[in-house]
């Protein structure tokens, strides 16, 4: 797609113009969290605003796009919305040279970021050929198991066709396929509580996933990549659990609405720790197990895994979670502000990937 003539004058200014893109489309869940976050990012205070010059474009749950001028309540509500054409052509007139990603449902996560590759303006984080796959739970561990990564033994039931688990025996965690902040999770215990367990997951998909019940310790581990290509595994971080993490353990509700100091809320002195403590062999199996599973799934900048630690110290990989929003709150910022290296530590590494990513051949970012 040709530049405009005011999109390539912006575009040589002095600071790079970075766009957040937050909303959801799918429903008020999502929404209120992309918002959140996004809200959590910019407020950093030690944000490089000399070298960077943010704007922001809001999706609504109605599909209509606006621009406020910030993420207050206040700016969101009062910023004109308009259809998907007048945003784009709004997009080209701001000059953006990178987007960063605060949509956390499926499509925010694919389709949003395939038209930002169609405009040519890159973006953070992974490429929607990577997310695809790695939102589906079922895909996932189609992709991991063959690479030589382990994972934990299970069916996939889809609505309508096969809706019962046939090998998978009790105890075993239920879950959908296309949900994320363990939304429709469930622990199975008991042969008699698995129907409720599967229609409360089939509300959320039409496709669940039945896994066998990893026992254990659960950690969650992240890869990143330096400026000079190299990755690196950051401090993980270990959770302690009487089961499995559930939407409790995670973003704090009120009537079913996230409120406002949700993420804060989520991080509980006491339920986790980080640095994790591992012994030398557990660590080195996670390493080599997630740099594995970082490549086979295509990942760039960085990638993230829930993962088991079974009796014997074998690790299994229950998910990959390839998306981040860069506030201090994050995980990956969490878990490196533990490491050694200060270019991995936020927000150095932010400033890192904004800076690398504006400078990208846009002919890498094209679909195929």
């Amino acid at each position: 797609m040709a530049s405009s003539p005011k999109r390539q004058k912006t575009a040589s200014s002095d600071r790079v113009k970075v766009l957040h893109l937050v909303g959801s489309r799918q429903d008020e869940f999502y929404h209120d969290l992309s918002c959140l976050y996004s809200r959590a990012c910019d407020d950093c205070k030690e944000l490089d605003r000399s070298r960077f010059d943010f704007c922001f474009a809001h999706v609504h749950l109605d599909g209509t796009w606006s621009f406020p001028t910030s993420l207050s309540e206040e700016d969101l509500k009062a910023a004109k919305c308009m259809h998907i054409s007048a945003a784009i052509a709004r997009i080209n007139e701001l000059g953006v040279q990178v987007m960063v990603p605060h949509m956390f449902c499926v499509e925010g996560m694919t389709r949003f970021r395939s038209l930002f590759a169609m405009l040519d303006i890159p973006f953070l984080g992974n490429h929607e050929y990577t997310i695809w796959p790695a939102t589906d739970k079922a895909t996932t561990k189609q992709v991991l198991e063959p690479s030589g990564v382990q994972v934990p033994r299970g069916e996939l039931l889809v609505k309508g066709q096969n809706e019962k688990p046939v090998t998978v025996k009790v105890p075993f965690v239920v879950k959908p396929c296309n949900e994320d902040n363990s939304r429709g999770i469930t622990l199975v215990k008991k042969d008699e509580d698995a129907a409720k367990a599967l229609e409360y997951a089939f509300g959320f998909d039409e496709r669940v996933v039945v896994d066998e019940y990893i026992a254990g310790r659960e950690v969650r581990a992240a890869v990143v990549e330096a400026e000079d290509g190299s990755l690196h595994v950051l401090p993980k971080i270990e959770y302690f659990l009487t089961d499995i993490r559930t939407s409790a353990h995670k973003l704090q509700t009120t009537d079913g609405k996230l409120t406002a100091d949700a993420i804060l809320a989520a991080k509980k002195d006491g339920d986790r720790k980080c640095p994790a403590d591992l012994s030398d062999e557990i660590h080195s199996r996670i390493n080599k197990m997630i740099m594995i599973a970082h490549k086979a799934l295509k990942c760039r900048h960085y990638s993230l895994y829930d993962l088991r630690i079974d009796a014997d110290g074998q690790p299994y990989i229950l998910e990959a979670a390839l998306f981040c929003s860069f506030s201090p709150l994050s995980v990956i910022p969490a878990m490196a502000a533990h490491c050694d290296r200060d270019d991995l530590k936020h927000p150095h590494f932010f400033h890192s990937l904004l800076e690398r990513t504006s400078k990208e051949d846009k002919s890498a970012n094209k679909l195929k």
